[in-house]
């Protein structure tokens, strides 16, 4: 039984997250348990579970006298995540120019092969494109081999995949994987200052971001 419990609660867990994801449950929204219960067909307290797994996640937050709501982006947080991106990002485009083996780069040019594949090709679902685009820079600092910023990366994944939603709202999505073009190239021939550069101007600024992040909610 405890293990058909477990199931039950990765199944919700993994439902929930989807949901969040793909945009069917806005940032922001109110989560209601008996809601989700009676269109899960599970329990309560099945996904009250889920949901605490969630909220660890940072997906979810669970307030005062509201009850749950899928977490959102205040202007504090998406000024903290442009810098901790331009910090991390940035720094780690240079050491993976500086450390990228022959191994590594053929890694690298097979994540924005297919990534471009996908922007040819479609479907240009932004879920999909936007994952495709967060792995692309997840790889730049898996390259760099700094133990400490793929561990940070990591831990803020689901915040960092709803900026780059973010910067895609008003945004061609067959050219999101040729914006990245210059960072890729420059990590495989070496070039360390143009790849900072690169990585730099590829992130949306926070001004803008804003801008988006407000047309998102009207």
């Amino acid at each position: 039984m405890k293990i058909n419990k477990q199931s039950l609660e990765d199944q919700a867990t993994e439902f929930i997250k989807h949901m969040i994801v793909s945009g069917e449950l806005s940032l922001g929204e109110k989560i209601v348990e008996s809601s989700l219960s009676k269109q899960l067909e599970l329990s309560r307290s099945t996904v009250r579970m889920a949901l605490n797994t969630l909220a660890h996640e940072g997906l979810v937050v669970q307030k005062p006298y509201v009850g749950w709501q899928v977490f959102d982006l205040s202007d504090e947080d998406l000024w903290e995540l442009y810098h901790l991106r331009v910090a991390i990002e940035s720094q780690a485009a240079v050491m993976a120019a500086e450390k990228a083996t022959a191994e590594d780069k053929l890694a690298l040019r097979q994540v924005y092969d297919e990534f471009c594949q996908l922007c040819q090709n479609g479907p240009l679902e932004l879920v999909t494109v936007c994952q495709k685009d967060f792995e692309l820079h997840r790889k730049v600092v898996e390259i760099s081999t700094s133990p400490k910023f793929l561990k940070i990366y990591d831990q803020i994944a689901n915040l960092l995949k709803s900026y780059i939603k973010l910067t895609h709202t008003d945004y061609d999505l067959s050219q999101s994987a040729v914006s990245h073009k210059g960072i890729v190239e420059a990590i495989i021939c070496g070039d360390g200052e143009r790849a900072r550069f690169e990585s730099k101007q590829n992130i949306t600024t926070f001004t803008e971001l804003g801008r988006l992040a407000s047309q998102a909610s009207a």
